[in-house]
């Protein structure tokens, strides 16, 4: 039987000697997939396709028992049949105990093995890329001896041998877990990462192996972005070069030439495994040529609001596809309603226009974000078996020969932002405190000006529209400015919320119940930080460059843990999306007008919806209603006893600690992936706190400490140092700041995970 999350439950009975060609279930999107089998012989699974959310295809061909020679001198007519269904990007061949068992002393000839192996493979599917891996340490264990095997150290050298013979790319596990006598270690850490046996690895050290071959071909540069060229840098655990001396065949030079000419396109082509954002170096070369491009234009109004709309849907076509389509959409719908309801005379009809818009922007946002969550629940409460269908899939898959899913409803990046922020402005227009953009290329461009259009800040039209009406201007210390905004967010994001994430956090969140209390406890305070340099970054960058542009975008975060309690916490943090609701929502809604209850009614209202506006899940609902029960139980507190503890340093400080660690364990409802991880945290924290020997344990993460509790020093800092140091930075000179850009550079090109990691509000 198979049986994975959200997935029925597969299962076959079995005369003794019968067989299955094929088993496979669709296990949708499933974060563990258990096999069962029943009966007294061990089965033999020959193969085991998985495909990921990202679309990248993993396919497994074990050749149980295999000295990783045999399978490829017989059956040649099979493997090859296999390999024409595959066809695949790279094929990784991992080699292990038996090799080690049955090479002892001809390596020589276990070499021309190797490379008569690799050399058909090659033949068989000519257009993959061959990894070999090396085999482990490894050590025999009888009884109370274990011995290292004296032959790894020889059989390693000959792998790479072949590899460098062929070609080949190489990864040395071997040197990657330590070498010699390093599996011992491995097998008696407190949390062992190798069986028993000294042999096999437990399911934790099979991450570990894999994070660190993951880490030598994405973070360093190996394969990050044509897996088919034969290029690559060596790397701090194992090389993946073909080697010295290695020639490269001429069938490799026309697939560099070829990934030349697919580096090429890629500026102008959609795709969606290598996200369009500020992280990834295409971006950086997006903005070298726009700013080129700007230089020629920026002293001509129309022809700077021009080009920059141009290159702004540009942009969102690069992050977002077909998706523009929504956004031009959305554009063209508001900027006609405000005109409408400029023109209309009668109440009634301004609503009627107002009405539009609203439907027009709320319905579209419903579509997408809320669809699939309004159908989960109306199935769980009326035990009803509606399921998904994306009627505009089907639509695009019909008129545009797309191939998108109708199974499952797909999140435009950024709809969350630009249909909030499109809003605004038919809703002013209709209450008269702005007057409607005449010229649709205007408008569109306040819509949909790059930087902020994809996780904001949500600008109003009244700031934005009359930057469109005046010159360009930027002084000296202004490029200093933004130079510095750009490089903080760049840090911010890359140094310290990637870096925590990868390392502990998302590890910590995806699987709560194999780590200690104080492991749950420092992740939850890490996310604190990981979301706050991940959503703050973001906005500084962008801030940065609109003002590259000549544009003033406004603040969006203040020190926001620096609040003495949650309502000064929302005047800090996302702070166009808290006037936003306050200005469109909580004001309507009554506001403060109608006593102290009525308040905290309409706070909760706010917040919940709010925290709905996040996310499609009752998570989020909660998340939102605990914010808004915070806020509404400050309003009464301070409505009866004042707010003199903000001036009070002793009180303030308390104030301040307890609004952080109140935020801090409402983000779990943020972030965790269901509610039965939500409790499985709390009961690590409250029963199995002591994680073991503190010593070991705080050496381990002693990287991971000092860097979040660096962030939260750096966030903590008073205002005047940081305009000390940003004072600083914008009096450098010119040439100052060339060499920190080559330094910064340098370093976050280190820091990279496995390419640009999207950020946390890339689709909301």
């Amino acid at each position: 039987s198979v049986s994975g999350e959200g997935a029925e439950i597969f299962s076959a009975h079995l005369e003794q000697g019968s067989e299955i060609r094929e088993l496979s279930c669709d296990l949708g999107y499933a974060k563990s997939v258990t096999v069962t089998f029943s009966g007294r012989v061990s089965p033999d699974i020959y193969g085991v396709s998985i495909e990921s959310r990202e679309g990248v295809v993993v396919d497994n061909i074990p050749q149980r028992g295999s000295a990783g020679l045999e399978f490829t001198m017989v059956g040649r007519e099979n493997l090859q049949q296999a390999f024409n269904l595959l066809s695949p990007d790279l094929i990784v061949i991992n080699y292990g105990l038996n090799v080690v068992k049955n090479v002892r002393d001809d390596y020589a000839f276990y070499r021309k093995g190797l490379e008569r192996q690799v050399r058909l493979l090659k033949e068989i599917a000519p257009g993959a890329s061959v990894l070999l891996v090396s085999v482990s340490d490894m050590a025999a264990a009888e009884g109370d001896s274990i011995e290292p095997y004296g032959n790894i150290g020889a059989i390693v050298a000959t792998q790479k041998e072949a590899a460098a013979n062929t070609g080949s790319f190489f990864w040395d596990c071997y040197s990657a877990m330590g070498g010699e006598g390093s599996v011992i270690a491995w097998a008696e850490a407190d949390e062992p990462l190798v069986q028993d046996d000294y042999v096999h690895f437990t399911s934790r050290g099979s991450d570990s192996i894999a994070s660190m071959l993951v880490h030598d071909m994405f973070i360093r540069d190996t394969l990050r972005r044509y897996v088919r060229i034969s290029y690559a840098s060596p790397a701090s655990t194992g090389e993946m070069n073909p080697g010295p001396g290695s020639s490269v065949p001429d069938e490799q030079k026309g697939k560099i030439e070829a990934a030349l000419r697919q580096a090429a396109s890629a500026l102008i082509r959609y795709d969606p495994q290598k996200p369009f954002i500020f992280t990834s170096p295409s971006f950086w070369l997006f903005m070298l040529v726009a700013l080129l491009f700007f230089s020629l234009v920026y002293r001509r109004k129309v022809a700077r609001n021009s080009y920059l709309f141009l290159i702004s849907l540009f942009f969102y076509y690069k992050t977002g596809g077909l998706f523009l389509l929504l956004l031009i959409l959305v554009t063209i719908t508001d900027y006609l309603a405000a005109i409408l309801i400029n023109r209309a005379e009668r109440r009634n009809s301004k609503r009627f226009f107002l009405l539009l818009s609203l439907v027009s922007n709320l319905g579209m946002l419903a579509y997408f974000k809320y669809s699939a969550f309004i159908v989960s629940t109306v199935n769980n409460i009326f035990g009803s078996s509606f399921r998904v269908y994306d009627y505009l899939a089907e639509l695009s898959n019909t008129l545009l020969g797309t191939s998108f899913s109708i199974d499952s409803i797909i999140l435009p990046v950024g709809i969350s932002f630009f249909t909030f922020q499109s809003l605004s402005y038919t809703i002013d227009v209709y209450r008269r405190k702005l007057e409607p953009v005449r010229n649709i290329i205007d408008f569109g461009f306040y819509v949909s000006f790059f930087p902020q259009l994809v996780a904001g800040p949500i600008v109003r039209a009244s700031e934005f529209i009359p930057q469109l009406r005046a010159g360009f201007s930027l002084t000296e210390r202004e490029a200093a400015h933004a130079l510095f905004l750009i490089s903080k967010g760049l840090v911010k994001k890359i140094v310290i919320s990637d870096f925590i994430a990868l390392n502990l956090i998302d590890r910590v969140f995806a699987s709560p119940g194999s780590f200690s209390g104080f492991e749950n406890l420092v992740a939850i305070y890490g996310y604190g930080l990981q979301i706050y340099c991940d959503f703050s970054g973001y906005t500084d960058i962008a801030i940065g460059i609109a003002l590259f542009f000549g544009f003033r975008l406004p603040i969006n975060f203040n020190s926001p843990y620096k609040a003495a309690d949650i309502a000064d916490f929302w005047r800090r943090w996302h702070i166009s999306l808290s006037r936003w609701l306050r200005d469109y929502l909580y004001i309507p809604l009554g506001g403060n007008r109608k006593g102290w209850f009525r308040t905290g009614i309409n706070l909760m209202i706010t917040m919940t919806l709010g925290g709905l506006w996040h996310g499609a899940s009752l998570r989020f609902i909660i998340w939102g209603a605990l914010h808004g029960a915070a806020l509404a139980l400050t309003k009464t507190f301070n409505y009866f006893f004042g707010d003199g503890y903000r001036r009070n340093r002793v009180l303030r400080a308390f104030a301040v600690f307890l609004t952080f660690n109140f935020v801090s364990f409402s983000w779990v409802f943020f972030r965790a992936p269901d509610f039965e991880s939500i409790r499985t945290m709390a009961g690590q924290i409250a029963s199995s706190f002591v994680p073991g020997s503190w010593p070991e344990v705080l050496k381990a993460y002693s990287s991971i400490l000092m860097l979040i509790g660096a962030g939260y020093f750096m966030h903590l800092l008073p205002d005047s140092v940081k305009e000390g140091y940003r004072g600083l930075f914008i009096r450098i000179p010119l040439a100052g700041h060339a060499v920190f850009l080559l330094l910064l550079a340098v370093m976050l090109w280190q820091m990279r995970g496995g390419g640009a990691t999207p950020f946390i509000y890339f689709r909301f």
